[in-house]
């Protein structure tokens, strides 16, 4: 498709965040674009509670939301604060009307015209795009990010205002497979692009150098995994069954990246389960050492409980390095063949998640194999999807406006 008929148009990104998933998508669609316009909703509350010696609001900031790093000089972010109790009712009904007066009002400052309206993340930011393509006139796409357990709980929800923002869509967007046919009897144009991983930070390098840089023998068996530390990523049963593995390799290192409430209860649970000094937690890490990480892990593990796609285990598999993942809703579209990893039932299942890891520690994985499969998902690839279907959506309207004038 002709990609380059979006050279001179103007795109405006509504979503909860510039960082991570996000920021990585809208840096390569830069390319596409004459300019890209992100309003980034944040609570200002959090910023306040930061300061205070409280936890409230953590995550929620705008530090937390927004990277002000290596922003390509097309790409103009513009700060939406809202004002909201992390656990407030009117974050499932009235907060949505709150984030589309703010960025009404920042769009109204703003001295540009904008072709196409692209949100994440269902509520709020979808509500507001339902909002914005009445009122400016232009289309707009929605992609849903949800986790499963999350994305079930907005189906059963008795909200109007986000049955409005998948209805209202030009294109909704899932990124796994399964989901689609949750998502048609509000929209009849719904579609799959899956998440991607990005090459800057991610690629593969020799397993000896990433472990000499991070002081690791060379013949330590090394499981690495890395989320947010909490509850649903399933690290707490992923430490009961190192137990297990450790029967076999008695050496096995469990490594865990990421920050989160529960590191106080996973240190203990080390502690109790007599792992802790075969056990390290490592709090945020950063890219280069992340990679570092990815690279001298002989198997990297997924046990969450819910995922709406599951980029880190690309993220590992860009690195040539294999996964042991939960079936949990992402994972099963990711780890698609044996050839790249394994899944087992759940987080629960001790037991058999014990011995995908020491089958994983002991198999000759093909490296080569596995790094190839990842790279079908680099950002620059899945932005080649979207691009075209920016382009169908924008002839759509542009058919729709020349009929309405006949």
């Amino acid at each position: 498709m002709d990609t380059d008929r979006l050279a001179d148009k103007n795109l405006l990104v509504v979503s909860h965040g510039y960082k991570h998933f996000v920021k990585s998508q809208v840096d390569v669609l830069a390319s596409y674009f004459d300019t890209i316009t992100v309003c980034v909703r944040y609570n200002w509350f959090a910023d306040v509670a930061s300061r205070l010696p409280i936890d409230a609001g953590d995550g929620f900031g705008k530090d937390a939301k927004i990277s002000r790093a290596d922003v390509p000089d097309n790409v103009h972010v513009i700060e939406t604060p809202l004002l909201y109790l992390p656990v407030d009712i009117q974050r499932e009904h009235l907060l949505g009307q709150q984030h589309a007066r703010k960025v009404r009002k920042r769009l109204d400052d703003y001295p540009l015209s904008f072709d196409l309206i692209h949100c994440h993340m269902s509520w709020t930011s979808g509500y507001v795009g339902a909002r914005l393509k009445d009122e400016l006139d232009i289309p707009y796409l929605l992609t849903v990010h949800a986790n499963r357990d999350w994305f079930e709980r907005q189906l059963q929800s008795d909200n109007e205002r986000l049955e409005t923002a998948w209805s209202a869509a030009d294109r909704l967007i899932r990124v796994n497979r399964r989901d689609r046919s949750k998502l048609e009897p509000y929209n009849d144009d719904v579609v799959h692009v899956p998440n991607g991983y990005d090459t800057d930070i991610f690629e593969r390098i020799a397993t000896d150098e990433a472990r000499k840089r991070l002081g690791l023998d060379d013949d330590t068996p090394v499981v690495f995994a890395l989320g947010t530390l909490k509850p649903r990523k399933g690290f707490q049963h992923l430490m009961r069954a190192m137990t297990r593995v450790h029967e076999s390799d008695p050496d096995a290192r469990l490594v865990i990246g990421g920050q989160g409430g529960m590191r106080d209860e996973l240190e203990s649970l080390a502690s109790d389960l007599g792992i802790a000094d075969r056990t390290d937690l490592l709090g945020y890490v950063e890219s280069e050492t992340l990679n570092d990480w990815m690279n001298a892990a002989d198997v990297f593990v997924l046990p969450s409980y819910s995922e709406s796609f599951g980029v880190v285990q690309l993220e590992a598999m860009a690195c040539g390095t294999p996964v042991v993942a939960t079936k949990n809703g992402g994972s099963e579209e990711v780890v698609t063949s044996e050839e790249y990893g394994l899944l087992v039932e759940g987080p629960e299942s001790h037991d058999e998640l014990a011995d995908a890891v020491v089958e994983a520690l002991h198999r000759q994985w093909d490296a080569d194999a596995i790094e190839s499969y990842a790279n079908e998902f680099t950002w620059e690839n899945v932005c080649e999807e979207l691009a075209d279907l920016y382009v169908d959506v924008l002839d759509e309207s542009q058919r729709s406006a020349v009929s309405t004038v006949h």
